[in-house]
């Protein structure tokens, strides 16, 4: 992964988490699945 990139895609993973978190939901993406 582009290092630049990198702290975008822990923010996004975070932000989804505590998405997830608030409405209950069990969101899973691997990294695999996101083509940067």
């Amino acid at each position: 992964m582009d290092k630049k990139l990198e702290p975008y895609y822990l923010s996004a993973e975070t932000a989804l988490s505590i998405v997830s978190k608030k409405f209950n939901i069990k969101i899973d993406i691997k990294e695999d699945d996101i083509n940067l």
